[in-house]
């Protein structure tokens, strides 16, 4: 698993996530038309149900997008909502202006508005979020607008999210109007394995990040839906916290270096830092071994954050590892590359995995074809220095 920042962490599964960023899975969909299918029924009461995470907040904000086109929508937070910040919150949102009104005058505003509003067939919709934290006065005042009523037809059409013990809400004695209209009930349903898979790397690769699949290979992602049971938002925490371990391990890591010397006397030092190295007596390499025996472009390196591997470019007097003579090999901390009276020794390599191990037994092609690269790329910076003398 790769490292990132820490802001496409965030962007990706934590505070600075785009609000419009929404990964579609089976249950998730399912809840959107029961919304919509509850909304479109006369009694038009809906109660969504699921665990703290399970997105019931991410469902509603799409539904009043879907629902803001043909009414007026409110949407409210039920965490200690008291009866005044409820009727506030409604007529603010429904664009009826107001003061510093008593109640009754507010309460009077907003039956003139919402039995105005479904005589023209429009009846606005409210949504109560964790409506089950309530206070029992606001239960009281969505008892009394659960009751509203113009031509015959209910005046107001409300969902209300919460966690299981949202079902008992209808049976209380003070939510007689609002069990009269039998509200339908939906139970969100967790992210399958798959679905799981898809939603971690939707998410990074919308917030910014590449090879998603790297970030979050297979096994990784079982082990987040696993730890989640599959509620999106405990896997955005686990996703976070996966992110945020392999950032630190990133920056814990110390810098593969390898240490130039001949005779025993060290010439130079060289952080790996980079892609890959050209090791020659040309001026064009990346490190000049300054040795008769020394090929112009002797050999590469090819850093990886799994492995460094060492490849001989058909050099004339051949690469030696440790003694041994080699055309590809993978380098550990302290092996010794011999090129004539030089040695170059390797301080602080990666521990090599077994996916690159795999890799490494690949054909040269993709060595070769870098060789070319690099060349190319070195003729054209040589021609533009040129054109600038």
């Amino acid at each position: 698993m790769q490292a990132h920042d820490s802001s496409l962490i965030s962007r990706a599964f934590g505070e600075h996530t785009d609000a419009g960023l929404i990964v579609a899975y089976q249950s998730h969909q399912d809840a959107l038309r029961f919304l919509s299918s509850a909304l479109d029924r006369m009694n038009g009461v809906a109660l969504l149900r699921g665990p703290t995470g399970s997105g019931k907040s991410t469902i509603v904000k799409e539904q009043l997008a879907w629902s803001s086109r043909d009414a007026a929508v409110a949407m409210v937070d039920g965490v200690h909502l008291r009866p005044r910040r409820l009727l506030t919150d409604m007529l603010s949102q429904f664009g009826v202006q107001t003061a510093s009104e008593q109640d009754e005058q507010l309460l009077h505003k907003l039956n003139n508005f919402v039995t105005q509003q479904t005589r023209l067939a429009r009846p606005p919709v409210l949504i109560i979020d964790n409506a089950d934290r309530m206070t029992s006065s606001a239960q009281r005042l969505l008892n009394w607008l659960a009751a509203l009523e113009a031509r015959g037809n209910f005046a107001l059409r409300i969902i209300l999210t919460g966690k299981e013990e949202l079902s008992a809400l209808p049976r209380q004695n003070s939510m007689r109007n609002l069990a009269r209209r039998h509200p339908a009930t939906y139970s969100l349903n967790p992210l399958t394995e798959q679905e799981a898979i898809i939603y971690l790397r939707t998410r990074l690769i919308a917030a910014g990040g590449e090879r998603s699949d790297k970030v979050f290979p297979l096994d990784v992602c079982e082990r987040l839906h696993k730890l989640s049971c599959g509620w999106p938002g405990a896997l955005n925490e686990r996703a976070i916290d996966a992110m945020d371990r392999m950032t630190e391990l990133k920056s814990a890591r110390r810098v593969p270096r390898i240490i130039v010397s001949r005779d025993g006397v060290t010439e130079a030092e060289y952080e790996l830092t980079e892609r890959q190295y050209v090791i020659g007596r040309a001026e064009i390499a990346d490190i000049i071994i300054e040795d008769t025996y020394v090929s112009k472009m002797h050999a590469m390196l090819q850093v990886y954050s799994n492995a460094i591997v060492l490849v001989d470019l058909n050099s004339t007097n051949g690469t030696t590892v440790n003694s041994r003579i080699v055309v590809k090999s993978v380098l550990k901390s302290d092996d010794v590359i011999t090129l004539g009276r030089h040695r170059l020794k390797i301080a602080d390599a990666p521990a090599i995995s077994e996916e690159m191990g795999e890799a490494i037994k690949a054909s040269d092609t993709i060595t070769m074809q870098n060789l070319d690269d690099f060349r190319r790329a070195r003729a054209r910076r040589t021609v533009t220095m040129l054109k600038h003398k």
